[in-house]
C-alpha cells in the first residue's frame, strides 16, 4: 500500500509539474491529462476569440486535447490530438485542417507532448507507448521507435547539427539519442540512452548549443533543481547548481552562452551566463488570472534572439528582448472560469517570419500571435540599478510614451517572492491620472522593509494595457 501511495503521490507531481495545474483539479482527475473533459465543462462547447495580437482557430474534432506543435519548413502548422491520436496540419493560407491517424500494425492511441519538423519528416514524443515516432509527408506515413527505459515519459525532442534526435525521459531520468542511421521500426535499435552522474526525482526539458552540447534540467520539487551539460564527442557531464529558489527547471534555450531557464513551480525565469557562472533572477508581471503563481514554462530563441516563453498561469505569451532587457507579455484571448481563467497554452513554435503558434489544450484550439504587430506604449526608467538599505527608500523616473491616449494600469513585482508578490518592500508610483497621452514622466518611490534581507533582487516594473503588459528589470542591490 505504501509503495502505491508513492507512485500516485509521484504521478500527481508529475502531471502537476507538466501541466501546472493545482492539486485539487488533479484530485478531479486522476485518470491523466487526457481525460480534462471529465470535468463539468463541455469541451464540445467552444469558440474562437481574437484580440489585437492573438487569433484563434478551433480545430474541427472537438475535445481534441492539442499540446505538441510544430511550424515545418513550408509553414504549415502540424499539431496532435492527444484524446484521439491524430497528426494533424492546418494551412494559415487556406485555413484547412487535414488529419492523420497515428498507428502502424502493431501500435495506436498515441499522446505527444513535443514535435519537431526536420526536411520531410515530422518526429515526436508519445509518453502513453514509451515510443518515438517519425511521419513521413511525402509517404504520409508512420514509423515508431521504442525507447528502452520502460515508463521512461519522454516529454521534450530536440535534434542535433547530424539531425540525430535527443529526447528527455521524465521519469527514465535520462536522456536518449536517437541515432537515424541505426535505428529500426518498432525496435530499440540504434537508440542510447544516457544516465546522468547524479539522479533527482524527475528530468525536465533539454536543449542544445552551437558545439552540440546537450543540456538539460533535473529536479526534485519543490527541494532542489539542477542544469546538466553532457558533452558526447567526450562523455563528460557537468552539473550547475541553480540558485535555492528555483526548485523546477523545465523550460531551457541556449544562445550566445547564455542559458535561460523557466522555473514551472514560481513566477520566475532564471538567466545563467556562462562566461562568468553567474546567475539573474527575473520575475513576470502579476497574474490577471485565478491563480497567484504565473508558472513560466517552454522557452525558444526567435531568429532575432528575442527569447519567447509560454507564461501558463498567467494566460500570457511573453518575449523577453535580451538586447534592451524588455518584458513584453500579450494576453490570450480565451480565459476559461472552469480552469482558473487560463486557457492551458501548453506548447508554442515560432515560425519563420518569427510569429508564434500555440495549443490551448483544454480549448480545443491552436492559435497565432502576430508579432509584427505595432507596441502603441514604451516604458523606460531613469536608471537600471538602485541600491537600499533596510527602513530606507529611493526612487526613479519612469519615462512612458504613447501612440494616442492609452488607459495603463502600474504595477510592480520581482524575484522577493516565489509568485512575485513584494515582500518586506512597497512601491509607489506618483501619478494621479489612469490616461495618458504622449509623454509622461513619473516618479516611482521605493520602501525598503526593514526586515529586507540584504542581498540583489530583481524588481519588476510593469505597465499594463490589456491585452499587453510591459516590464522592465531593475536591479535592486540591498546593502
Amino acid at each position: 500500500m505504501v509503495k502505491k501511495n508513492i507512485k500516485f503521490i509521484s504521478i500527481i507531481l508529475l502531471i502537476s509539474l507538466i501541466t501546472g495545474l493545482t492539486l485539487g483539479y488533479l484530485i478531479q482527475n486522476e485518470y491523466g491529462i487526457s481525460d480534462f473533459n471529465k470535468k463539468n465543462d463541455s469541451c464540445n462547447i467552444r469558440k474562437p476569440n481574437r484580440n489585437e495580437y492573438i487569433t484563434e482557430y478551433i480545430i474541427p474534432q472537438p475535445c481534441s486535447a492539442p499540446i505538441a506543435i510544430t511550424v515545418d519548413e513550408q509553414n504549415i502548422i502540424w499539431f496532435i490530438e492527444n484524446n484521439f491520436s491524430k497528426l494533424v496540419s492546418f494551412n494559415p493560407e487556406s485555413e484547412i485542417f487535414t488529419e492523420f491517424v497515428i498507428k502502424t500494425e502493431s501500435v495506436s492511441g498515441v499522446e505527444s507532448w513535443s514535435l519537431i519538423s526536420i526536411k520531410e519528416d515530422l518526429w515526436f514524443t508519445d509518453h502513453k507507448n514509451n515510443m518515438i515516432w517519425k511521419f513521413n509527408k511525402e509517404e504520409k506515413s508512420f514509423s515508431n521507435f521504442i525507447i528502452p527505459t520502460k515508463g521512461s515519459y519522454p516529454v521534450q525532442i530536440i535534434n542535433d547539427s547530424k539531425n540525430n534526435i535527443w529526447v528527455s525521459e521524465i521519469f527514465g531520468n535520462k536522456i536518449a539519442k536517437l541515432d537515424i542511421n541505426k535505428i529500426s521500426i518498432n525496435t530499440s535499435k540504434g537508440i542510447k540512452e544516457i544516465e546522468p552522474p547524479i539522479k533527482l526525482d524527475l528530468l525536465g526539458g533539454i536543449s542544445i548549443d552551437s558545439n552540440d552540447k546537450i543540456w538539460f534540467t533535473i529536479l526534485t520539487w519543490p527541494v532542489e533543481g539542477k542544469i546538466i551539460s553532457f558533452m558526447e564527442k567526450t562523455n563528460e557531464f557537468q552539473i550547475f547548481e541553480l540558485p535555492k529558489e528555483i526548485t523546477s527547471p523545465v523550460g531551457i534555450a541556449i544562445k550566445n552562452d547564455l542559458i535561460w531557464i523557466s522555473d514551472h513551480g514560481s513566477s520566475q525565469f532564471v538567466l545563467f551566463d556562462l562566461k562568468n557562472n553567474t546567475f539573474t533572477k527575473f520575475s513576470t508581471s502579476s497574474s490577471t488570472s485565478q491563480f497567484s503563481t504565473t508558472l513560466p514554462y517552454w522557452n525558444k530563441f526567435d531568429s532575432k534572439g528575442n527569447m519567447w516563453f509560454n507564461v501558463h498561469q498567467a494566460n500570457t505569451i511573453a518575449k523577453f528582448d535580451v538586447k534592451k532587457a524588455i518584458l513584453i507579455e500579450y494576453d490570450i484571448p480565451t480565459r476559461n472560469k472552469n480552469w482558473g481563467n487560463i486557457s492551458n497554452a501548453l506548447q508554442f513554435d515560432i515560425d519563420k517570419n518569427d510569429n508564434i503558434w500555440f495549443t490551448e489544450w483544454t480549448e480545443n484550439k491552436i492559435a497565432f500571435l502576430d508579432s509584427s504587430k505595432d507596441i502603441p506604449f514604451s516604458i523606460e526608467s531613469s536608471t537600471r540599478e538602485i541600491q537600499i538599505q533596510p527602513n530606507s527608500k529611493s526612487n526613479f523616473i519612469l519615462k512612458v510614451e504613447t501612440k494616442g491616449t492609452r488607459n495603463i494600469d502600474f504595477i510592480a513585482s520581482g524575484t522577493f517572492s516565489n509568485n512575485g508578490k513584494l515582500q518586506n518592500i512597497t512601491v509607489e508610483f506618483d501619478h494621479d491620472k489612469k490616461t495618458i497621452s504622449g509623454k509622461k514622466y513619473i516618479n516611482v518611490i521605493i520602501h525598503a522593509d526593514e526586515k529586507l534581507n540584504k542581498g540583489e533582487y530583481t524588481l519588476m516594473i510593469s505597465a499594463r494595457n490589456e491585452p499587453l503588459t510591459i516590464s522592465i528589470p531593475i536591479k535592486l542591490v540591498v546593502i
